[in-house]
């Protein structure tokens, strides 16, 4: 069986850390620290906690992690002065003023949120915030394990990893009309256990002026990198990958050269469905009756305006406006992105197949079908 290779660095050396305790013991607390490789295929049985600040978790974090930090934005940044001024000593001690009050709370929201879990700590390098709290907890019975490097080690593995991939099986890439319901199939074959990528959830994007609504800030590309090399090493030995067709950008997030260049080699495969079928699967997907969102949605109407004229994005805005959004989602796809799509659609001889999906079941078992006989007849040649 063909695989997908995933070049990740080699084993993070840990070295032996000495812990004295608080009679003066000195005890080998080696143990206690997981190296970023070894979590890797064991991430399940961990509750990951980040102990940086708010700011830091939202620029970049590993996928899964919960944030709980020790310091806040505000109180990071204080400690960062001091220690310019003063250098680490009185770092050291402002740090400990900030946390010592917040120690109670900080153990309890940890233990409560792991459960039955393992916990695992880091930070930005697995140095100080994560060993000083791992400290506290192991001293009052509560141990825990700390991922050496912290978060630098984790973005390491994730940039040597995908500049390292080669995608040596087949990538197939479904298309089709707005609305069709790709990220729908998509999310079925994921919950068979088929090897497929929603890339749009790792982007938190869903592509097209629209692909924001209502689903708040997107992913920085650091994130949409970490959620998608840990997909290809989840999918490492599968026989196939199967993705929605993208272009080279997913909202703000860019999707790597290698991935690219088999999704535009790979098999494609069109999806079909009928027009009110397209409509009500648009509706159900983006519609909210919430003020933000209808605002949303007039605002992404309008960065229309230079191509559908001032006339058409007027009587649709008017549309949203009162309610209508049925025909205003049946005149989009009908006057501007099927139109779009077809001129930009490869020929119909390029298709391994044309699968209807009115019926979604129908539809994956088709799909299914036809993944499988294409796999089968590689297998033969």
């Amino acid at each position: 069986m063909k695989t997908l290779p995933i070049v990740a660095p080699a084993p993070a050396r840990v070295t032996e850390v000495k812990n004295t305790g608080p009679q003066g013991r000195t005890g080998n607390i080696l143990r206690s620290l997981l190296g970023v490789e070894e979590w890797l295929d064991k991430r399940e049985q961990y509750f990951l906690v980040d102990l940086r600040s708010p700011g830091e978790f939202k620029a970049a974090s590993i996928p899964g992690a919960v944030n709980i930090p020790l310091f806040s934005d505000d109180e990071r940044a204080a400690v960062g002065t001091v220690y310019r001024r003063e250098g680490p000593p009185a770092a050291k001690k402002v740090g400990l003023a900030l946390v010592s009050p917040k120690l109670p709370w900080l153990v309890d929201t940890i233990l409560s949120g792991a459960g039955t879990r393992e916990i695992l700590l880091y930070c930005w390098r697995g140095g100080m915030r994560s060993n000083s709290l791992a400290a506290v907890m192991d001293a009052i019975g509560c141990p825990v394990r700390c991922l050496v490097g912290g978060y630098k080690a984790f973005r390491r593995l994730v940039v040597r990893g995908l500049a390292g991939t080669s995608l040596q099986v087949p990538v197939f890439v479904l298309n089709g009309l707005t609305g069709v319901g790709k990220t729908m199939v998509i999310r079925r074959l994921a919950g068979l256990g088929v090897p497929a990528l929603d890339l749009e959830e790792m982007a938190g994007h869903r592509g097209s002026v629209f692909g924001g609504i209502g689903l708040g800030a997107p992913r920085t590309q650091k994130d949409f990198e970490a959620l998608l090399f840990l997909e290809l090493w989840k999918h490492r030995k599968a026989r196939y990958l199967v993705v929605e067709g993208e272009g080279r950008r997913i909202g703000p997030v860019v999707l790597p050269d290698f991935l690219i260049t088999n999704m535009q080699g790979g098999p494609r495969i069109l999806l079909e469905a009928n027009l009110e079928v397209r409509v009500a699967r648009i509706l159900a997907e983006y519609l909210s009756t919430t003020a933000v969102q209808l605002k949303e949605l007039t605002i992404a109407v309008n960065s229309l305006r230079s191509r559908l004229g001032e006339e058409k994005c007027s009587r649709l805005v008017g549309k949203i406006s009162a309610g209508q959004f049925a025909e205003a989602a049946h005149e989009l796809c009908t006057g501007y992105y099927d139109r779009l799509y077809k001129d930009s659609r490869a020929a119909a001889a390029q298709y391994q197949a044309v699968v209807n999906i009115d019926d979604p079941e129908q539809g994956v078992l088709r799909l299914l079908a036809v993944i499988e006989e294409y796999m089968s007849g590689r297998c033969r040649s």
